[in-house]
């Protein structure tokens, strides 16, 4: 159902997308790609709270307290079964606690947002033929948002409970009625406004069935009151802002890029750019199914303290997601500018040199990014320590090389980021703490698609000379 999921999601790229190519304006594109990029850091703005809950939710079903969450570096192993009454104990104590949170975080997000977000959007927004249905579409977008925020609380509980199938399932469900929809509304002549009321509509509708299918699932933990437990709180929240920093100084500094980019270049660079960033992080996305849909099942045995298994299933997983990364990635590396072009886009794709660095630069990443979620499953989170130095080095590789060579500086300083600070630190900590060798572990994991991925990019430049 992970599967089902991010391959809707991809239909979103394949389908939908070359739709508003071909029929929306170049200016209208690059803000609907701001849209989409703002909705993301949306989603990003929860501070580390969604994957840390779901962890701590995994690790109460491994037979954990709240009280021992704080570190799990060192596990007592279980003996027999965890007791389903101290299980479904702790799971409400953190659902209460998730209750609690997450409405006054969308507060803070909301605020943050409509002051910051709509400074960046001004200029963009100003080249559209009509900046006032734009700037409604805005408020859409905004409000879906911090409502989906919300969403991924109820989602992060159910993956924890090891409902990933069911909740996926309703992720797909909604996700297709947005695809489905929003070509529909495109198709019919629709423009930025209908579609992003689309699209909001169902991110909207999702966060509502997650809330459903949880009370359903677990009627007896759903049923917890909101509430601020002083011990969850203590035990999630030097998790929770090292995670936070992390994915803001990662994922958070690439999406953002847009933003900036809005404000420096031409309507025409800036599509483009978004478009590569949206091809690039959806390949991306869609890759990470066969290593975290198993996270929930990697807490529970790290819980148990049965390492054998939990070194095996990750290795397993982190070999497929390479491989299907890879696939994707060689796929646009060869078929995105004819595509363009066949389908009559009034807006182009970025040139070879920076989809070539886009292309490295996000295989690095997931490869730094698994084992860092590998070594996560200690409860040891070092997230803001790596995409802090991380992004710190990408800002500035990123500055030095923009004098010398151009548009490819960004892609070139997030691979050299990457590279050399932010794989090597997740690599180092995970064969450490699980005592595996790296170059055995990766010799079967993500040497043999990352030499395939560096072939077809040789034969790529090769064809365009």
């Amino acid at each position: 159902m992970t599967w089902a999921s991010l391959g809707v999601r991809l239909a979103g790229l394949v389908v939908l997308l070359p739709v508003v190519l071909r029929r929306f304006a170049t200016p209208e594109v690059a803000v609907w790609q701001l849209f989409t990029t703002i909705f993301t850091l949306i989603l990003l703005l929860d501070l580390g709270l969604s994957p840390t809950f779901s962890r701590m939710f995994a690790y109460a079903r491994g037979g954990a307290r709240v009280e021992d969450m704080r570190d799990m570096r060192t596990t007592r192993g279980a003996a027999a079964a965890p007791d389903p009454a101290d299980v479904r104990l702790q799971a409400s104590r953190l659902l209460g606690a998730l209750r609690w949170i997450y409405p006054r975080l969308a507060l803070v997000v909301a605020a943050l947002f409509a002051l910051g977000g709509t400074l960046a959007l001004r200029k963009p927004v100003a080249a559209c033929a009509d900046p006032v249905q734009m700037w409604i579409s805005w408020c859409v977008v905004l409000v879906g948002g911090v409502v989906a925020m919300q969403g991924n609380a109820w989602a992060a509980a159910l993956q924890g409970m090891d409902d990933v199938a069911a909740q996926r399932r309703v992720e797909t469900g909604s996700g297709l009625g947005q695809v489905l929809t929003a070509i529909a509304v495109v198709s019919a002549g629709g423009g930025v406004l209908p579609l992003v009321l689309t699209y909001q509509g169902w991110a909207m509708a999702n966060a509502w069935r997650n809330r459903a299918l949880m009370k359903r699932r677990h009627p007896d933990i759903a049923s917890a009151r909101p509430a601020r437990d002083p011990v969850v709180v203590r035990s999630l929240w030097p998790a929770t802002w090292r995670s936070g920093v992390g994915v803001l100084m990662s994922q958070g500094l690439i999406q953002a890029s847009g933003l900036v980019y809005g404000q420096l270049v031409p309507a025409t660079a800036l599509a483009a750019w978004l478009l590569a960033l949206r091809v690039v992080t959806t390949v991306s996305q869609v890759s990470q199914a066969p290593f975290y849909s198993k996270l929930p099942r990697l807490a529970a045995l790290h819980a148990a303290g049965d390492r054998a298994q939990e070194v095996a299933l990750a290795q397993q997983g982190i070999r497929r997601a390479q491989w299907v990364l890879v696939a994707g990635l060689v796929l646009a590396t060869f078929l995105a500018t004819p595509l363009l072009q066949l389908i009559g886009s009034r807006t182009p794709f970025v040139d070879d040199r920076v989809w070539a660095l886009m292309a490295l630069a996000f295989f690095v990443e997931r490869f730094g990014a698994m084992h860092m979620q590998l070594y996560s499953l200690t409860n040891h989170i070092v997230w803001h320590i790596a995409n802090g130095a991380t992004g710190l080095a990408m800002i500035a590789a990123s500055l030095l090389l923009y004098p010398r060579i151009g548009e490819p500086a960004l892609p070139a300083g997030m691979l050299i980021a990457y590279g050399a600070v932010y794989a090597t630190y997740a690599a180092r900590l995970s064969s450490r703490a699980f005592s595996f060798s790296l170059l055995r572990f990766e010799a079967r994991a993500g040497l043999p698609p990352l030499v395939v991925l560096l072939v077809a990019l040789a034969v790529r430049s090769a064809l365009a000379n």
